[in-house]
C-alpha cells in the first residue's frame, strides 16, 4: 500500500507503525495544507527520542517547567508512550486539540488509564506527582517561581555571593555586570541545575556545545563543565572564558577536553566561524538566518521560502551524518566550492549549484 502526501505528492510505504513514523518529519520538508503546530514539533522530538528544540513547543508541553534533565527525560518518556505508533499512537493533531481546548492533562490521564496499570511504565506515576508542569495554577506558578529563585540563589552563593542577598537583589546585580560576566553567571545557573544549553539557546555556541555531534555528546560536555566549576573559582572561569582559555582550564584540572571542533569554537567566543551558526540554524525547525550564514552558505541566492527550506534540509542532512566535518565544510565555503564538496558526499540536484554560490574565494585567499 502506497501513501501519498496531499501537499507535495511524495510517496512512501504506509501500513506498519515504523513506516508511518517516517512521515513525522515530512511535514517540515513540504508545504502542508495546514499550519505546522507545536504538537508536530513534539511528534518530531518523540520520533527522534530527543528533547524538543523549538522554544514554543518547550513552553506548550512543559519542558520549560521541567527544571532538571531527569524531569525533562521523564516528560519526554510520557509523550513517547502517548505518541509512538508502536504504543498508543495518538496523533499530533489530537494532542494539539487537547492543548488548545485546555484539557491536555485530563486527556493524558484518560489515555493512560485506558491501558493496564502494569503497562503504564514509570513515567505516568511521575507525571501524576508533577501535573503542575502542564497545568500551572497560581500555586504552581508560585512554586515554579520558588524553583527559579532557588536556582538563582544556588548559583549566586556557589560563586561567592552573599547569603543575605535576595533573588531580586541578585538579579539586579547580575544585570549590571558586563555581558561576559552575566553569561558566565547564567551558565553556572544552568550547570548547577544539571542543564546544558540546547541548540536554540544563546549559549549553545559560545560554550562549545555546537561542536558536539549528538545530544549524548552535549550531555557529556555539560558533565565536564559541572566537574570543572567544582574545581576552579568563578573568577578563574570568567577570566578563562573572556580570554578564550577555557580548554586550558580544563587541562589544568585534569579534565579531558582535547577535541578538534571544541578547540575551534572556543578559540574566540566573540567571533566564531559561520559554519557553527549554520549548524545552529540548520538543525532547528525554526530560527533566523544570520547575515554571515546567508552570505557564506548561499541563502542570499534563494528566491522563495521553498528554496530556503530545501537548502536548509541539505545542510541539516550533512550535519546529521556520522562523518560530517563542519570545518571541512567551512574550508569548502572559503574556496567557493560548497556544491562540489557536498556533492562528493551526497547526491545533489543541479539546482543547488546556483543556490550554494557565494562570494568566495576572496582575492587574497590561498
Amino acid at each position: 500500500m502506497v501513501r501519498e502526501c496531499n501537499a507535495c505528492s511524495e510517496s512512501g510505504i504506509a501500513p506498519s507503525p515504523c513506516q508511518k513514523y517516517d512521515w513525522v518529519p515530512h511535514i517540515f520538508a513540504c508545504k502542508p495544507r495546514r499550519a505546522i503546530t507545536t504538537a508536530d514539533h513534539l511528534a518530531l522530538a518523540v520520533r527522534n527520542n530527543l528533547f524538543p528544540q523549538d522554544t514554543q513547543t518547550c513552553e506548550d508541553y512543559g519542558f520549560e517547567r521541567a527544571f532538571t534533565a531527569e524531569n525533562r527525560s521523564k516528560l519526554l518518556g510520557l509523550y513517547i508512550g502517548l505518541m509512538d505508533p508502536g504504543l498508543m499512537g495518538i496523533p499530533s493533531k489530537t494532542i494539539n486539540d487537547w492543548r488548545v481546548r485546555g484539557v491536555l492533562v485530563e486527556e493524558i490521564k484518560a489515555a493512560y488509564y485506558k491501558i493496564p496499570a502494569e503497562t503504564r511504565g514509570n513515567y505516568f506515576p511521575w507525571f501524576m506527582e508533577n501535573q503542575d508542569i502542564l497545568s500551572p495554577s497560581t500555586t504552581a506558578d508560585s512554586q515554579l517561581k520558588d524553583k527559579d529563585d532557588a536556582m538563582v540563589l544556588r548559583a549566586w552563593r556557589f560563586t561567592g555571593g552573599a547569603e543575605t542577598d535576595s533573588p531580586a537583589e541578585i538579579r539586579a546585580r547580575i544585570s549590571g555586570m558586563p555581558q561576559d560576566r552575566q553569561s558566565c553567571h547564567l551558565f553556572y545557573t544552568m550547570l548547577l541545575s544539571k542543564w546544558h544549553p540546547a541548540p536554540f539557546h544563546e549559549f549553545w555556541i559560545p560554550f562549545g556545545f555546537c561542536s558536539c555531534s549528538c545530544e549524548e555528546e552535549e550531555m557529556n560536555l555539560g558533565g565536564r563543565y559541572q566537574i570543572l566549576i567544582t574545581k576552579c573559582t568563578f573568577d578563574e572561569f570568567h577570566d578563562a572564558f573572556c580570554s578564550a582559555r577555557i580548554l586550558d582550564l580544563f587541562r589544568k584540572y585534569g579534565i579531558q577536553a582535547d577535541d578538534r571542533y571544541l578547540s575551534d569554537v572556543m578559540q574566540n567566543h566573540d567571533m566564531n566561524k559561520s559554519v557553527w551558526d549554520l549548524k545552529q540554524f540548520a538543525i532547528q525547525t525554526e530560527g533566523k538566518i544570520v547575515n554571515s550564514v546567508a552570505c557564506d552558505y548561499g541563502f542570499m541566492n534563494c528566491r522563495k521560502d521553498a528554496e530556503i527550506q530545501a537548502l536548509k534540509k541539505v545542510y541539516r542532512t550533512f550535519f546529521e551524518r556520522h562523518d560530517a566535518d563542519p570545518l571541512a565544510l567551512h574550508d569548502a565555503a572559503l574556496r567557493g566550492d560548497i556544491f562540489g564538496y557536498l556533492g562528493s558526499m551526497m547526491k545533489l540536484n543541479a539546482k543547488y549549484e546556483r543556490l550554494m554560490k557565494n562570494p568566495y574565494p576572496l582575492p587574497d585567499y590561498e
